[in-house]
Formats: structure tokens, sequence, C-alpha cells
């Protein structure tokens, strides 16, 4: 009995001298057969059953194959299980190829164009009892004001009944304005005047061109929401506020920010206007800086009709880098206004010469003298944001400084707004509207322009800026007249929530009210 042995090349390559032995002991004999050293076969065989040595079946060996043939064992061969023939071997499946992502620029929250869409709390919340200042000049005794993200149903006494599940606050003989609204401001942009780490209010590069025309600086992007001056002038009374940057001819886009502390999307629309600045700022004159702004704005016009021709290298140079351009196409499309600084009566002439040119909007930020040009700015229709308590001439362009500023541009029919500027303070926009009250401008036209009118000059009137059904419930309570220093805000609310009375100075103020727990 001959018995075909296959050898295990495992076995036979480690250890044949014990392989040997082993057969040698069980009385089998060896017989020489040729092993292919070509691959396994590809198809799959079902196992063989594998008996005890004693009762293995004999295997003749095939008579095509000559028994003198030496065995053959590759040391390439692969080691494979005894009886056992392996799988068939699949194809591994390429992997996906990975999906090219295409980059976008990062873009803050913008507004769906009509009223906001805020979510308040979960309940209902009504004012009750206050006398309401609207913002537009009317007043609401007795008012009863719904807010729940925006203002809902707003009227005058009536039954209380339908109050019944809600949230009632009870604010009789309170005054109630919406939020004083904060224009031309580099609120979250500095946080530390002399440290420039804490500053994004201002873009500079090296390239003289680049400082220069800064159109496409967007200062939404810029925005620290944990600045600790947010909180600071939330609490006085200042809900919103219109966020721009500095330097340059043109400085950047305006970004509208509500007054939440810590909050990410305090941003409510970015790009709402562009910023822009007359008088000695290029080539040492005014006039040379009112040619560069012109020739910027005709550029900007061209290369919207001119795209491909300047990426293919066709178009002679512009006055700027295209994606400046770019950013001045709103403004051309009368999508946006320019607010242009400008204080110089002359200046403010030009400034009005060259939106009838361009057929552009324009607002008058600062205009110091521009109750010189009260007759044109009125039939124009630009309006102006005054800084009243301006009245002594910083530099020459300011020589014409008068406290009653605002109260002449109202009489000539000029749209007045009312800033206090910068970043650390503009909660004095109620001491500014109150010294504009005192030197005659009508009350309710100095709260007016201290809210509703800032929404008008940049174009979120909608929204912003008045007590209205529908627009964000931004809305404070005051102890008594808001125009009055002695008054203060008890409530206030931003997009239909009520706020913390808590700052960082206030905070300073509870640590050491009491000095004898700090004993030494």
């Amino acid at each position: 009995m001959i018995l075909v042995h296959r050898p295990n090349p495992t076995l036979s390559l480690a250890r044949p001298a014990a392989t040997l032995g082993l057969l040698l002991g069980l009385g089998l004999t060896l017989s020489p057969v040729t092993v292919d050293a070509a691959p396994a076969p590809t198809t799959t065989r079902p196992p063989a059953t594998t008996s005890p040595p004693a009762t293995a079946k004999p295997v003749t060996k095939p008579a095509t194959k000559p028994a003198t043939t030496p065995a053959t064992t590759p040391a390439t061969t692969p080691a494979t299980k005894p009886a056992t023939t392996p799988a068939t071997r699949r194809r591994p499946r390429p992997r996906a190829r990975p999906r090219a992502v295409r980059p976008t620029t990062p873009t803050a929250p913008r507004s769906t164009g009509g009223a906001a869409v805020y979510k308040g709390t979960a309940e209902r919340i009504f004012l009750v009892g206050g006398d309401l200042h609207t913002g537009d000049g009317t007043v609401i005794r007795d008012s009863i004001v719904e807010l729940n993200g925006t203002f809902g149903t707003i009227s005058s006494g009536g039954s209380r009944a339908s109050l019944q599940g809600a949230k009632v606050i009870d604010v009789t003989g309170k005054q109630l304005t919406p939020g004083f609204i904060a224009a031309d401001t580099n609120l979250g942009l500095v946080e530390i005047g002399l440290e420039q780490s804490t500053r994004d209010d201002s873009r500079t590069s090296g390239d003289p061109t680049l400082d220069l025309i800064r159109a496409a600086h967007d200062a939404a992007l810029a925005i620290h929401e944990d600045s600790s001056l947010i909180q600071i002038q939330a609490i006085e009374g200042v809900t919103s506020a219109a966020v721009a940057p500095n330097g340059g001819l043109i400085s950047g886009q305006v970004a509208w920010i509500d007054l939440l502390f810590a909050d990410a999307a305090l941003v409510h629309k970015a790009r709402i206007a562009v910023d822009a600045n007359l008088g000695r700022v290029y080539g040492g004159s005014r006039s040379a800086a009112l040619s560069k702004l012109s020739e910027t704005l005709s550029d900007a016009r061209l290369y919207q009709t001119r795209k491909p021709a300047y990426e293919r290298g066709d178009s002679r140079q512009l006055a700027a880098h295209h994606l400046d351009l770019e950013a001045l196409a709103p403004v051309l499309r009368g999508q946006a206004p320019l607010t242009i600084t400008a204080h110089r009566a002359s200046d403010i002439r030009a400034a009005l010469e060259l939106a009838q040119r361009y057929n552009i909007k324009i607002a008058i930020i600062g205009g110091t003298e521009a109750w010189k040009a009260a007759d044109a700015l009125a039939r124009a229709r630009v309006p102006v944001v005054l800084h009243p308590t301006e009245n002594l001439p910083g530099s020459l362009d300011k020589l014409g400084a008068r406290l009653d500023a605002a109260a002449m541009l109202n009489d000539a029919g000029v749209t007045v707004a009312i800033t206090a500027g910068g970043a650390h303070n503009v909660r004095n926009i109620r001491q500014e509207a109150g010294i504009a009250a005192a030197y005659g401008l009508p009350r309710e036209r100095a709260l007016t322009a201290a809210t509703l009118n800032v929404a008008r000059v940049y174009g979120m009137d909608r929204e912003y800026g008045s007590v209205a059904t529908g627009k964000v419930a931004n809305i404070v309570v005051w102890s008594g007249d808001p125009l009055e220093l002695s008054s203060r805000a008890e409530r206030v609310f931003i997009r239909g929530r009520a706020i913390p009375l808590v700052s960082r100075q206030t905070l300073l103020r509870e640590r050491y009210r009491d000095l004898s727990r700090f004993k030494q």
C-alpha cells in the first residue's frame, strides 16, 4: 500500500527530521511525486474528509507522471492548511476618490430682508401699564406691549383678561422706549485702544493702494462677541450698533449687531453699508482725496462690466484691488449707502455732488458744519449723523461747530441721527440726545434721532428703530425720562429676551463696595 503525501511546506521546511520520523513510525512509505510550482487554482473545492492514518485509503499515482520525477518544493510556495484548498481571493475594491470641497468665504448671518425672525422665551411676555414712546414720535399711555422675539400686539389700556397664561410684567409709571442704536462705532472691534493686539478696526498691509482702499474689509468677520464693552453699553439701554472700521479713504464694510454679550449670533446683518472719509486723508489735499474716491467708484463700475477681460489681463490697471472694487457693487446698485465722514461744509457739498454724479445713496457722518449746507442736504434727502457735544473745533474742518446744529438741521427738513462715537462710551448716546433737546431739538425728535433715524441711515428701519408689530423686540424700561442722566434702565430686552444688568464694571463695584473685607 502506497500513500501519496503532499508535503506541508511549513512542516517540510521548518522541521524535516521530525516529519520523516512521524511517517516512518506509522509504517508508511514515501513515493516521490511532482509538486506543481504554479499558484493554487482559483476554483473552490469542497474540503476533503480527513481520516485516521490506519484506515486511510491508498491513493494511486497518476499514470501520466513518471514515478522517477524528483519532488521539488519551491521555498516560496505559500503555506496552506492540509487537505484544504484556499478560497478564491477577491480583488480589493478601489477606494472612492475624495470629492473636492470648494472653499467658501465665511459670512456673517444675514436677515431675510423683511422682518427678522427671532424666538424669545417659551412663554409670551407682556409689558403692561407703562408710557410707551414708540420711537416715531408717538406716545402711548397705559400701554400693553407683547414680546416674543419680535414685537406682537401693541395697544393702549383695554382688558387684561386676554393676558391669562402669559408672563405679565407690571411697568406702571415707567417710561418705555426702543433700544438706543449706536451709529458709526467700532464696538466689538476695539477692546483696549493703546494695545494693538486688541484692535481689529483697521486693515493694514504695507501696500499703499490696499491701505487706502479697503472696501472689502468686512467688520462682521472681526467682531469679538466676548468683548467686555458690549455688556457695559447694553445695560445702559443701547441694544444695537452699526459697527464700522476705521482708516483709509474707504475704510470697509459696516455690520449691524445686537448687543448680546458672548452670543456668537450677535451679528444680525453684514455689509449694510460701506464707510468712507473725506478731507485731507490722501495726497495731502482734500481735492486729491475727492478725485481718488471718484476714480475708485468709476473703476468699480468698469470692473462690473469687464470682469472677464480683467481676469485675462486685458484691462488697464485699476484704482484698487479687484475684491475692493467688487465690494463697492452694492453701493453702485443702490442696495447699500456710502457713509462718508465729512465735517467741512465744502466737503459735504462735494459729497452731495458725488452722490448725484454716480446716482448712489450716501449719509454724512460727523457733519460738524452740515448746518451750513442744510438746504442742499434736505433737497438731496441725505441724512446726517451728528455728535452734538463736539462743539469745540478740534481742527480747521470743525471751526463751525455749534451745539444747536441738530435743531437747525431738523428745522431745515434734514433727517438727523445722533451718535456718541468710539467704543467705550457709546452709552452716552442718550446724554447726546438730551443735550440736542436742550438746544432746540424737540424731545420726541431727539429720541427718534437716537433710535429710528439711525436705522433709517443704514436701511434697517424695517426691522429696527421703533416699537412696532413685527420688528425686533429691543425695548428698554426706564425709571424716568430716558434723556435725563438721573434715570436708569431697569429692564433691557434684546430680541425679546431680558438680559442680566451685570457688567464687568458692576462686578468690580460690588467687589470693592465693602472694603472691610480686605482687612490687613
